[in-house]
């Protein structure tokens, strides 16, 4: 398919708009679809686009069922996910005002992080009531998952988070992840798929001024343990925004509920999704988000010992 331009997505967004967009601005932290922001004097709107007509095609239905379960989730004012009156699939949604966490973790008092913390841990517990389905990993709810279990899922992490990585890691260390989930094979093997909201991380979490306004991004969700969202987003608050912000990550253990033996597995998790984190920051020529993970990396398979 041809490369979606600029002048077609104006173009959608005076239609949903009413008139031609004051402002449009491709937002630049999106990873399965091209996502623009459109501005009137009235409102702004999300359009977020895709030449694959199969990334959004369940999105609409996940957004329904998850808003039903009380999950804050913004309105959608328009699509076309096949993409059959476009060359391109597309979601209009109202904007939810406000940043990612990413954006806003830095200014935001303890109280706040805890505050944010607290409701999105809500969120992973009213999508757990939803019904299990066949197989683990990444899905639209209901659909059957693309895994026959959690350790395959762990297992396809491994080689392929470490693809262009292993380098920057060491042999040593990638030793000493593969002994610490080795460890941890009879859990992996109890592992129930469980619905959660592996996304739900620094990025589609939109806060303004410190108070939490929504969620974001459902094309798909994830069976399996739900403790990995909360890896994932201590990974990335390590690699976008420092250490000295980790206190939302454990704000997150501590509304979980979880023990020591729950939080070191938390640690394993964040040292296996390091990988692709420590390839993001080469890549951007981030030295000092490298250097954070590989010492936070070092410390989360050491002090499992």
């Amino acid at each position: 398919m041809q490369p979606i331009t600029e002048d077609q997505i104006r173009h959608l967004a005076a239609k949903t708009l009413g008139s031609e967009p004051e402002e449009l601005q491709q937002m630049t932290f999106g990873h399965r679809n091209t996502v623009y922001r459109a501005v009137s004097p009235e409102r702004s709107i999300i359009l977020r686009t895709n030449t694959d007509r199969t990334v959004m095609r369940h999105t609409a239905d996940n957004m329904a069922d998850l808003r039903e379960l009380g999950v804050p989730v913004p309105r959608i004012l328009a699509y076309d996910v096949e993409a059959a009156n476009r060359p391109f699939a597309y979601m209009i949604l109202e904007e939810i005002p406000g940043r990612d966490l990413r954006d806003e973790l830095e200014d935001m008092t303890e109280q706040q992080m805890t505050a944010v913390a607290e409701s999105i841990v809500s969120f992973q517990r009213m999508v757990r009531r939803l019904p299990r389905v066949e197989g683990c990993g990444w899905t639209p709810i209901g659909e059957k998952a693309p895994f026959t279990s959690w350790q395959e899922l762990i297992r396809s992490e491994r080689s392929k988070n470490f693809r262009e990585s292993s380098e920057i890691v060491g042999s040593a260390m990638l030793k000493q992840l593969d002994r610490k989930l080795e460890q941890l094979h009879t859990y992996f093997a109890e592992i129930d798929p469980v619905c959660f909201l592996d996304d739900l991380t620094i990025k589609n979490v939109i806060v303004e001024h410190g108070e939490l306004r929504g969620v974001i991004d459902f094309d798909v969700v994830c069976y399996g343990d739900p403790l990995y969202f909360i890896a994932l987003t201590q990974t990335a608050i390590l690699c976008d925004v420092g250490e000295h912000r980790l206190f939302y990550a454990k704000e997150l253990c501590r509304a979980m509920g979880l023990d020591d033996e729950q939080r070191r597995i938390v640690d394993i998790y964040s040292a296996l999704l390091a990988g692709s984190f420590l390839a993001y920051s080469r890549q951007n020529g981030d030295a000092e988000a490298e250097q954070r993970l590989l010492k936070n990396m070092e410390k989360w398979l050491t002090e499992q010992s």
